[in-house]
C-alpha cells in the first residue's frame, strides 16, 4: 500500500489522515497464503492485522473492525473500497475500488 503512505506523507501539512480498515482476512487459507485462516477471535484478527503492517511496513494507523465487521457491511462490504471524509464528517467521494489516480485527484480538490 505504498500509494496511501505516499499520500499521507504528501498532504499531511494539509491535516490530511489515512486510515486503514483492516476487516477481514480475503485470501484466508488460499495458495500463496497456507497459514492465514479465517480469524477466530478478536486477538488472532489483532495478530494478522500487525503482521499486515509489519509485512507491507504500514505507517498509517490501521483500524481494525469487529468481529461480526459492523464497520466493513456499513461502508458496502467491498474488498478495496476508498472513502474520502471531509472535517464536517461528510463523504466527499467515495470509489468501490481505490484507484490512485481518482483518489488523489478527488483529494487535491477536497483539500
Amino acid at each position: 500500500m505504498p500509494f496511501f503512505e505516499e499520500l499521507a506523507e504528501k498532504y499531511a501539512d494539509r491535516d490530511v489522515k489515512v486510515f486503514n480498515i483492516y476487516v477481514r482476512e480475503p485470501h484466508a487459507g488460499e495458495r500463496g497464503f497456507p497459514d492465514i485462516q479465517n480469524h477466530e477471535n478478536y486477538e488472532q484478527k489483532l495478530g494478522y492485522a500487525k503482521e499486515l503492517a509489519r509485512i507491507k511496513r504500514m505507517k498509517n494507523t490501521i483500524l481494525l473492525d469487529e468481529m461480526d465487521q459492523k464497520v466493513h457491511e456499513l461502508l458496502g462490504n467491498l474488498p478495496n473500497f476508498v472513502y474520502l471524509v471531509g472535517k464536517d464528517g461528510l463523504v466527499k467521494y467515495k470509489a468501490t475500488w481505490s484507484d490512485a489516480e481518482y483518489v488523489e485527484q478527488h483529494l487535491a480538490e477536497l483539500v
